[in-house]
């Protein structure tokens, strides 16, 4: 037998037995005896898991990936904004440390872990087009070491605060590699000693002994010894690390624990099988729907079941849909199942299970186990229990919908103390979590939502770090979405994705330029990058099975349930606009005139043509009686801009042009469009706060929800207050607001005991009664529906007190019953839709924009027959 097997087959996954001296026996961590892979394997975590892959039966390093050249910010105008001066489009894209963490181990004490491999190359030549003072062709920047003390398994790659690593660096010294950050006081200068330059094809064995307080390393027969490290810097998980373009594998992990005991560490095989709502439709009159699977490991199969029963007997369920597991550029391990339901999910819920290679892996073993607490990134706490099914709600009236954003993974973890709520760990144990705090939706079923609505920075692709990689990229979307709360949310309700700026990996992704940053290189970012986030992004959120990296996505919709009496849109008020820029033609004759191109031209275009048509025909043609719009990030101008500006919402000032109303004259058109029927309400994420507000000229009610994770919620414009006017004059009733500072629409400021401001917004559309009604709250992350809503108010209201006044109204008509109808001036062009009631009678009764004595075109279908007739609006 082999050493490999030998380690292998030894105790690793047994108790640990006492050898007869007393001490612990040696433990086999990881052979990497499985297939070639680009996952390293269950048992480990990493916020860089693309800096390795397994080949050969070895842990092999991972040097060249998608987009592993991207750089913090690269827009110019976030040089304008930051540093005051032309941004440099050259830059150094070395990457830092990576981690690869061991999950079942977090070690105190006495230890010994040792590693064996085989070093393959030196970093190679610098390749033309390169630069040669670049860090990462500097001579010991190439390294490879034991990583311990980490109180996360979400440290590396420039966020390593606790860690400790020792080993080989490629200049010829064992040496501390990295120490623990300590902003107190400076540290003394990490310890080195020479040691032989390894050579292609040379063997090496890197041990480290923690023995009290003395760390002494071996690598091969160089031994480096550190004095008086606190046991506290030496507690914690156990990882391998690395940085720069040297090339090693290494072939076996083991560990000596002395009194340490292995953890027992839950894997949630399928990180999430979410079903897209907006892709549901009627094909042969069956319902399909698309569910987008990612898988935390490789595989060829995914299927899923669906009955109307949760307590099924799944093994005998028939398959409802199949599709393969894809790993591409821009894909790791995903499917996208389009599955055929058994009945119509307007008159039942349905639940499912999903499969892998013939494996039901609904459940997620890590809810219970190890796998959640300090450290580890996931909360854990909610739901109960891992053992669940899917479920798809019944879609009928009233409709319920949950707005989500700005969820970031970083930064504490808001628990129960003496003192009340607080926000603690944000440096070590809970530097990444996926719940910014503890009970966060632990009443969510409660509330009866049908729907989540995942607006605007679902997943922060870049806030903690640019993902050089395809894989790390997916870390980041598992990290924020797949945890063991939002996995359970996501499979429990239809979902629509709706993502912002962060979602692509770069703030302010928007306009022309995101198109120019993608298309052509040396623009100051990775242009490998982008596009690779962008078919990433498309894919999860659409179900698309391919992407045009090059293309600008054309991913607005509209999903009209199954009983056809209410409708969810989603608009892209981001990438399809016009250029934030201002200065037009400042470089040939036009550099003193500040502005020329002001953000309110009435040239200015948001949505573009081809969806503002397309939105134009949904609004004046929809037969729904009630229309949610998601995807216009503030229209009225109510939130400040730049705090280090000269005014409250300047011309070129970055973050003011974010909003979808510094396009005025857009924000104009969309206004008046929204306004021309009743029943029609926006809603948005993005500006980190809570909302409800309403125009009282065009009587459009907009809502804004979030964070629920992230911080920073923009300032209040002056003059904000229960009843103001945007910063274009526009006159507002404010029902909520739920801002950092602000806990009500006349400012009062949050009080100390309240929790922190993570919320969403509860949405109620009921098209059932004469006069529809709609019901909208902001909630905290941990209340529940019988606790009084956040942001000092709500607003609920009838589709009648929505919407331009009527200039007319309609005469007593009856016509096809239970049908969509559309209104229509004699030339054709529609305005506006809707649908009759059982009698064949207009639940409309009068129309804005139109004169009395006006002829009109009535047209019914009800499916099977049409029927039109000519009125005239009295």
């Amino acid at each position: 037998m082999d050493r490999r097997h030998f380690l292998k087959t030894t105790s690793a996954t047994l108790a640990l037995t006492p050898t007869l001296s007393g001490r612990s026996a040696l433990v086999a961590i990881d052979g990497f005896s499985r297939p070639d892979s680009l996952v390293h394997g269950s048992e480990w975590e990493s916020l860089n898991p693309g800096y390795w892959q397994i080949k050969n039966g070895a842990l092999r390093r991972r040097l060249k990936n998608i987009g592993d050249r991207a750089r913090r910010t690269g827009f110019p105008y976030h040089s304008e904004t930051h540093e005051k001066k032309k941004m440099e489009t050259e830059y150094d894209p070395s990457l830092p440390h990576g981690i690869l963490w061991r999950r079942d181990w977090k070690l105190t004490g006495n230890y010994t872990i040792t590693i064996r491999g085989t070093y393959h190359a030196d970093a190679p030549a610098v390749p033309e087009g390169d630069n040669a003072d670049w860090k990462m062709y500097q001579p010991g920047y190439g390294q490879l070491g034991i990583a311990i003390g980490g109180r996360s398994l979400f440290e590396g790659y420039n966020k390593s605060r606790k860690a400790t690593i020792i080993g080989y660096q490629d200049n010829g010294y064992l040496a501390e590699l990295k120490k623990p950050t300590n902003r107190e006081k400076k540290s003394p200068a990490p310890k080195k000693t020479k040691a032989s330059i390894l050579k292609p094809g040379d063997k090496f064995t890197l041990s480290l002994e923690v023995k009290g307080t003395k760390v002494t390393t071996t690598l091969n027969s160089i031994t480096l010894t550190l004095e008086n490290i606190p046991q506290t810097q030496s507690s914690g998980y156990f990882g391998l690390a690395t940085r720069g373009l040297i090339d090693f594998e290494i072939s076996d992990v083991s560990l000596d624990p002395c009194e340490n005991k292995p953890l027992t560490v839950g894997h949630a095989e399928c990180s999430a099988c979410y079903p897209l709502g907006d892709t549901l439709k009627k094909v042969d009159g069956k319902w399909q729907v698309k569910f987008v699977s990612v898988f935390a490991s490789d595989g060829k199969k995914a299927e899923v079941r669906v009955s109307e029963s949760p307590t099924a007997d799944w093994e005998k369920i028939p398959v409802s849909g199949t599709a393969k597991i894809v790993n591409n550029d821009f894909r790791r391990n995903t499917s996208v199942i389009t599955t055929t339901l058994p009945k119509s999910p307007g008159d039942a819920t349905l639940h499912y299970t999903i499969w892998k290679d013939g494996e039901n892996v609904t459940d997620d073993p890590r809810i219970g186990s190890d796998a959640c607490g300090p450290g580890t990134g996931l909360v854990g706490d909610v739901p109960a229990s891992g053992i669940y099914v899917g479920r798809l709600p019944q879609l009928k009236a009233p409709y319920k919908l949950c707005g989500l954003s700005c969820h970031a993974i970083t930064s504490g973890l808001q628990q129960h103390t003496e003192a009340g709520l607080k926000i603690l760990g944000g440096g070590d144990d809970w530097q990444v979590r996926d719940q910014p705090s503890v009970e966060s939706y632990k009443h969510l079923d409660a509330y009866n939502f049908q729907i989540m609505v995942w607006e605007d920075d679902v997943w922060y692709m870049e806030l903690v770090l640019y993902p050089p990689s395809t894989d790390d990229a997916y870390k980041v979307v598992a990290n924020s979405i797949f945890g063991p709360t939002s996995r359970w949310q996501m499979m429990q309700h239809w979902n629509i994705i709706n993502p912002g700026d962060h979602d692509y990996g770069m703030d302010d992704v928007k306009g022309p330029e995101q198109i120019a940053i993608r298309k052509h290189d040396g623009l100051g970012q990775d242009a490998s990058y982008m596009r690779r986030n962008f078919q990433i992004v498309h894919h999860l959120v659409t179900g698309a099975e391919e992407v045009d990296p090059l293309a600008n996505p054309k991913k607005w919709r509209a999903w009209k349930m199954p009983r056809r009496d209410f409708t969810l849109t989603i608009v892209d008020a981001r990438l399809w606009r016009s250029s934030q820029d201002t200065n037009i033609w400042k470089e040939w004759g036009w550099d003193h005139v500040e502005n020329a191109y002001d953000r309110a031209d009435p040239t200015r275009a948001l949505l573009g043509e081809e969806q503002f048509a397309w939105l134009q025909q949904l609004i004046r043609t929809d037969s729904a009686p009630l229309i949610c719009l998601t995807g216009l990030n503030g229209l009225h101008t109510i939130w400040g801009g730049n705090k280090g500006g000269n005014t409250v919402f300047e011309q070129r000032d970055r973050v003011a042009a974010d909003y979808a109303g510094w396009v005025k004259a857009g924000a104009d058109r969309l206004i008046k469009l929204l306004s021309e029927r009743d029943g029609v309400v926006t809603v948005y994420g993005d500006v980190h706060n809570g909302s409800i507000i309403k125009n009282t000229e065009y009587n459009l009610i907009e809502c804004s929800f979030g964070p629920i994770g992230r911080s920073g919620g923009r300032s209040v414009i002056p003059g904000f207050g229960p009843s103001m006017k945007d910063f274009d004059g526009r006159p507002l009733d404010v029902h909520c607001l739920y801002h950092r500072k602000h806990a009500t629409p006349d400012l009062q400021p949050q009080k100390e005991e309240d929790p922190f401001y993570w919320n969403f917004l509860e949405m109620e559309f009921d098209p059932a009664p004469v006069d529809p009604k709609i019901g909208l709250r902001i909630r905290n992350l941990i209340d529940g529906p019988d606790e009084t809503p956040r942001g000092g108010g709500s607003l609920t209201e009838t589709a009648s007190q929505s919407g331009q006044a009527a200039t007319c109204k309609l005469p007593s008509i009856k016509t096809l019953p239970n049908a969509d109808l559309r209104l229509a001036h004699t030339n054709g062009r529609p305005i506006r839709g809707t649908r009759s009631k059982p009698d064949g009678t207009l639940p409309l009764k009068t129309l804005p924009n139109i004169a009395p004595g006006t002829q009109l075109i009535l047209t019914a279908f009800d499916g099977r027959e049409s029927h039109s007739q000519t009125i005239t609006t009295l």
